[in-house]
């Protein structure tokens, strides 16, 4: 919300902090959740958010029709520049997965226990497992719109969902024994 306190200082259109409010609380959510998949980190995940965000306050005069695609597209192009930047990043040690548990964040957005034991199994899949999943069950997107955000063809994510699934599965059917 200090990105729309700055709107108000700045003196710009009221019109403008509306569309913005409006567009932050219906995505600031799913954004979390997918920058929290990338990276499986709480406060990495709340700057990636801040910025996409601030990305949207800068061009909101550009309407963009596709909006929520937008987002999560610069979301992702976010995360891979700070990567990028960071080499050490890319060796993320899954113990990390507890610290999230501990922060208490990701239990105020999926309210659902099971939900959440399931998601922190999500988050223990390979990159592009972990990825498509998070967009398809979290995010709320369509196969066509996931292959255009993930850069490959409908029936690679259609194969790479389906493989996913089986995968997350396994990992499920494994903890109950």
């Amino acid at each position: 919300m200090k990105v729309i306190r700055l709107l108000s200082e700045r003196g710009d259109k009221v019109v403008k902090n509306d569309e913005f409010e409006t567009i932050y609380k219906k995505y600031s959510t799913e954004l979390y959740i997918y920058a929290l998949s990338l990276c499986k980190n709480h406060h990495l995940s709340q700057d990636l958010v801040s910025e996409t965000f601030l990305k949207v306050l800068l061009s909101i005069e550009n309407s963009h029709q596709y909006i929520k695609y937008w987002l999560f597209r610069v979301c992702k192009n976010l995360y891979l520049d700070y990567i990028k930047k960071n080499k050490s990043l890319q060796s993320i040690d899954i113990n990390e997965i507890k610290l999230l548990v501990e922060d208490n964040t990701l239990d105020k957005i999926i309210l659902n226990e099971q939900r959440r034991k399931v998601y922190y199994e999500v988050l223990k899949l390979q990159t592009s497992y972990k990825e498509i999943i998070t967009l398809y069950y979290y995010c709320n997107f369509s196969l066509k719109e996931i292959s255009s955000i993930i850069e490959i063809s409908q029936g690679t994510a259609r194969t790479l969902l389906f493989r996913a699934r089986k995968k997350l599965k396994e990992v499920l059917e494994e903890g109950l024994k």
